[in-house]
Order: structure tokens, then sequence, then C-alpha cells
């Protein structure tokens, strides 16, 4: 069978979006992006039945702050194998979400990442000076995956053995959970991993968070081990993936341009705004989904009561009315209202923490001579929305004359 054309790939993804179709990966999906924007404000697409798709920045924007119309409740992720749990606080309306995100969030607070800083310091150097003194290495395998799995273990106590099992775990599940008639092939094997955790907490409790959610309440009565389950899955999964892939477009960013580098070693008061220009820029998440709860109209076009609508963020997020030369990587823009942490009450309850990751990586790196690519990564997508890398090969230059 002759193989399409990656024009015509494009046509059908603008005409019909499918974030499950073969050929869907982050570069045609920047193609498809500009062309379901570039067309309307709103789309409709037949796959899965049907579904709405919303990729202007002040749709999308306004969307995800308006939480009572779009609902989460009904799933973000689909296809869904049967028996898929949800995923809290992210796939719960208030006041159910308002419950588990305030279970969810001491973790997370800005005065507890000021807190770990000391120790984020630590574990990105212990990463990030065997490479350097290799000379080489793979920026995704050692630094992108462990430092967000440590970072977020660190955050709420998993367990050595539970940190060392959740990326696999992670990647089983995106990948059966569209096709799959049943969670029968990946929930009972993540749903064991936190009943041991669990069993740890309660038996043996320390100072960790986990140690403290275990005899939490809700609604006045302790909270189940159920309940517990879809929090960790939250913590788990959300707590590593995202930032994993907006750390690793991070590097290869720098990696990329040796020169941007330079300029981050020498004014160290622009890597906050290099972090947010690759969430903007390189949205981790490239869309979530909600289903409607009353008919509601978007630009001229009336979207029905119990409607599934796709919330483009990646396309948003390089929406030409919001952001002026939007496909560019720049540190001037100044405050940017980017949705690569969402927004409204499924704000991110990770972002400051994710943040002062990044800012610690960049710091470190900055110590060090700069480095480039050495061999092509390939970016694709997991579960059809998260942008993953497989690898990120590269060289240092050498130590003598390096920048500090």
């Amino acid at each position: 069978m002759k193989a399409e054309r990656e024009e015509d790939v494009v046509e059908q993804l603008i005409s019909d979006f499918d974030h499950h179709h073969p050929r869907f990966d982050p570069d045609l999906a920047c193609l498809v992006h500009r062309g379901i924007r570039n067309r309307s404000r709103v789309a409709f697409s037949r796959a899965y039945g049907g579904v709405w798709v919303l990729s202007h920045y002040r749709d999308v924007e306004a969307a995800l702050r308006d939480h009572e119309t779009f609902s989460s409740a009904s799933g973000v992720f689909f296809p869904r194998a049967a028996g898929t749990p949800p995923f809290a606080p992210l796939e719960y309306d208030p006041p159910r979400q308002t419950a588990f995100r305030t279970l969810m969030k001491p973790p997370f607070t800005p005065a507890r990442a000021r807190q770990l800083e000391p120790e984020l310091r630590r574990l990105v150097a212990d990463l990030v000076e065997p490479i350097v003194a290799r000379g080489c290495g793979d920026l995704v395998a050692e630094l992108a995956v462990p430092l967000p799995l440590a970072v977020v273990s660190l955050a709420v106590g998993f367990t050595d053995a539970a940190q060392r099992r959740i990326r696999d775990l992670t990647s089983n599940t995106w990948a059966r959970m569209p096709s799959d008639e049943s969670a029968e092939g990946f929930w009972p094997q993540f749903a064991e991993l936190f009943q041991e955790e669990i069993r740890r907490a309660r038996e043996q409790p320390g100072d960790d968070y986990l140690s403290t959610l275990v005899r939490e309440t809700i609604d006045g009565r302790p909270v189940t081990d159920e309940e517990l389950h879809v929090m960790m899955v939250g913590f788990a999964v959300a707590g590593h993936e995202t930032s994993m892939n907006a750390l690793s477009h991070l590097l290869w960013q720098l990696a990329r341009e040796p020169g941007l580098q330079d300029r981050l070693s020498k004014r160290p008061e622009l890597m906050p705004a290099a972090v947010e220009e690759t969430l903007r820029l390189w949205t981790p998440v490239d869309h979530g989904t909600r289903f409607t709860t009353r008919d509601v109209e978007v630009g001229g076009v009336v979207i029905p009561r119990g409607s599934r609508v796709i919330l483009l963020a990646g396309a948003a997020n390089r929406d030409p009315a919001e952001f002026p030369d939007p496909e560019r990587f720049r540190l001037d823009r100044g405050l940017v209202r980017h949705l690569g942490f969402g927004t409204g009450v499924h704000f991110c309850i990770g972002a400051q923490l994710a943040r002062t990751e990044f800012l610690v990586v960049l710091r470190e790196l900055a110590r060090h001579p700069g480095y480039e690519l050495f061999g092509e990564p390939r970016r694709f997508y997991e579960n059809g929305r998260h942008i993953c890398f497989d690898r990120l090969p590269v060289r240092f230059r050498a130590q003598l004359g390096h920048r500090r």
C-alpha cells in the first residue's frame, strides 16, 4: 500500500482531528494545529463519534476557566479502556475536585518548593556531573527522566522501589489505555504498587507527606484506599510526566542553540524567561478534553450540551493573536500567559516545584562547559497528548575555557 503523503495526512487531520492517528507526531502537530486555527474558531471532527475542537488562545483559555460549562468529570483522556479510574484532581469537578486538590497541594506549595531547593541542587548536581565528566551522554535517560521521578518522590514520599517502577507503569498505561477493552492490562499493576506504598505509610510512618495523607479525612470521614489510589496516580503520573517532557524540551532547545546557553550563563536573570518560553512553545501536554454541561456558543457556533470538546493548548500557545512571532523562541516576551500548566481550577498544583526544578537545572548546567546535539532525537506522543523524547544525545565542549 502506498504511504500517504504528509500534506494529505495534514489535511485529513485538519478536517477530522484524531490525536491517535498513526502519523500524528509533534512535528506534524504544528502544521495541523496551525491549519485548524486558521480555518475557523470552532472545528468539528467525526473521529470517535464526533468531537469539537478549540484552538484559539482566547477560546481555550476561556473554556479552561469555565469548569461549570466545560466539565472534566467525564475524563480528559479518550479513548479510555473500561475500568480506568479517574486521575485526581484533574478528572473531577468542584466540590469533589476541591476536596482532592486541598489534600494533594501541601507537598507542592511555594514554601515547600523553597524548602526542597537545597536537596534539588544536590540531586541535579549528582546527575549532571558524571555526564559532564564523561564528556557526553543522554540527557533524557540520565537527567530528564530520573530527576522528576526523584523530585516527586522527595515531595510526596514514594519509596525507592516505587520510584523505579513508576515510569514503566506509566508508559504501559498510555500504550494500552486508548486501545484495550478493559484496564486489566495496566491498572492492577499501579493499584498493587500504590497499595504497597499505603501499607508502608500506615505501618511504618515517617515524616513524608504520604504518611500524613493516609491519615487524612474527606467530609469528616477517613480517606479510603480507592481515594488514595486516584490521588497517588495523580502524584505519580502527572508529577513526573509533564516535568520530564518540559525539561527534555528545555534541554533540547539549549542543545540546538549554543548561543542561548552562553546568554543564560552571562545573564542568569533570563533563566525564568527561558523556562516560560519552553512551556509556551513546546507545550508538554498537547491537549485536554472536556464535556459540555449546557449548550454553549463559541465564535458564533453552538456546541451542544453533552459534547466532547478537545482544547488544543499546543495550538493556543502559538496563536499569533496572543503571542507575536509565535514560532520563535524569545526571551523578551515579558509576562506571558501561556497555558503550559493550564489555568483555572485545574491549574497544575506542581507548577512552582517544576519551575524551581528547571531553574536549578539551568544554574547547574551554567557551571559547566556548553553542550551540543550528538545525534537526532525522536519526539513522539504518549497517549496522543504527552510529547516525549526517546533520547537526547549530547557532547560537552572541551573543559578548557569553559564558562565558569
